[in-house]
């Protein structure tokens, strides 16, 4: 009872403050994933937030096993708002509910509250800017896997879907100060996360309903600076430098994009931090085996020209991704021996790197085809990754219909391939689909 009325307190807590938002302030940009343009209404009527009610099924098959087929339902209450003079409110909260065809329904486990993001900031001058709260930052230039996206690690909320660029756009954040000073020709952003000491079975933590899950994005104190020089020479190339310092865990990163001509550019990220490898992580005994590891994503994008495609939006995607913290190529033949043996420390070495949301393999490619508008005002999008070590990978297949100015429906299939002991194939996933009716106030 007492979760329940806590649960009543936050959702009139945050109807209030979206009361007190300004209709003079506009959004922020728009991500590609973002479904403005062909879902929100004339008139909004939560100006400058936005209310997104989406219903969802889902069936999956894990290898060597039956369908599981679930059902979710949720809220979610996002955007930018004044909330007086120079300062404004960040928000992004969920609640949802959800179940499956083999588990019991429970409300204390079923329902949660996900406060995302709550962050407020204030900008005293038009150089300057300070947040303060919840807040999900992020880094990186590349479509498949970002390196420099520090605060990735264990973000996300539900398995909506398996292309990193959507994830990166609705996850949890973290708790962080952060200035930000720009100018004509430069932007530096600094700021500290700090370790908030959570236990997990409290509210802060993964507590029933409303646990915010600060264990998990602010369990160890990090700060942070990145630096963006853009002189007006610098017409055709954006270049990011950034760092990362945590205990024994220092980094360095840098991002770079290229526009070659209108339709092609060119692009690379690279972080480098003192860390363990996936392996070592895995195994408690070799706590003390760190060094510097490299994480690289370089790749172009290229839209189709009209003289291909005439008037059709059609772009794709290649890219190629390092992780010198994966699993090598000599440590492969023994990794897949322990797989196929069923070895459980082995098969978390793969939880691991899904937690990190960083490649498994040492080597990786990624691709990505776009078509917008492929069928009046219908977007397709197909994505790849695969492993040149094995050849095992998985596909992504997505359709966005529209059926009204503030409806859609999402269409969504994904397989793995590769055999049980690959890298890949070891996931447990083997194929799933998912239907989401998404209404946008």
């Amino acid at each position: 009872m007492n979760q329940i009325r806590l649960l009543v307190c936050l959702s009139t807590s945050l109807c209030c403050l979206v009361s007190q938002a300004s209709d003079d302030v506009p959004l922020l940009p728009a991500s590609a994933s973002d479904p403005v343009s062909v879902t929100a209404l004339p008139s909004r009527l939560l100006s400058p937030f936005s209310l997104e009610l989406k219903g969802q099924g889902m069936a999956n098959w894990q290898r060597y096993d039956s369908a599981t087929s679930s059902g979710r339902l949720s809220a979610r209450l996002f955007g930018q708002g004044d909330i007086g003079g120079p300062f404004g409110l960040e928000l992004n909260t969920r609640l949802r509910t959800q179940g499956n065809s083999r588990e019991e329904y429970r409300a204390e486990k079923n329902i949660r509250l996900d406060i995302q993001s709550l962050a407020f900031n204030y900008s005293p001058t038009s150089e300057w800017r300070w947040v303060a709260g919840r807040t999900n930052i992020r880094n990186g230039v590349a479509s498949g896997f970002n390196p420099t996206d520090w605060f990735k690690d264990n973000s996300q909320v539900v398995f909506d879907s398996l292309d990193t660029a959507d994830r990166r756009e609705d996850r949890l954040g973290v708790v962080a100060l952060m200035g930000i000073w720009l100018n004509e020709e430069s932007v530096l952003s600094f700021g500290y996360r700090p370790d908030l000491h959570v236990r997990p079975e409290t509210v802060a933590g993964h507590s029933d309903v409303v646990g915010l899950g600060l264990d998990r994005t602010n369990n160890k104190d990090a700060v942070f600076i990145k630096y963006t020089p853009s002189p007006a020479a610098w017409n055709n190339m954006a270049l990011t430098v950034n760092s990362l310092y945590q205990k024994d865990q220092p980094g360095v990163g840098a991002e770079l994009s290229f526009t070659v001509r209108d339709n092609l550019v060119l692009y690379s990220e690279w972080f480098s931090q003192r860390r363990q490898s996936l392996i070592d992580e895995t195994i408690e005994s070799a706590g003390d085996r760190m060094r510097y590891y490299h994480q690289l994503a370089s790749g172009f994008s290229w839209s189709l020209p009209e003289s291909l495609v005439a008037r059709e939006d059609i772009s794709f995607s290649v890219e190629y991704h390092i992780n010198q913290a994966g699993i090598n190529q000599s440590q492969l033949g023994l990794w897949r021996q322990a797989i196929a043996d069923g070895d459980r420390p082995a098969a978390k070495v793969g939880l691991l790197a899904g937690e990190k949301q960083e490649p498994l393999a040492k080597q990786q490619y990624f691709g990505r085809l776009a078509w917008n508008d492929f069928w009046q005002d219908n977007d397709l999008s197909l994505i790849t990754t695969v492993t040149p070590m094995d050849g095992s990978g998985f596909s992504q297949l997505t359709l966005s219909a529209p059926v009204m100015p503030a409806l859609r429906v999402d269409l969504q299939g994904y397989h793995y391939f590769g055999n049980a002991n690959t890298i890949y194939g070891s996931s447990g996933r083997e194929k799933g689909f998912m239907i989401s009716l998404v209404y946008t106030i």
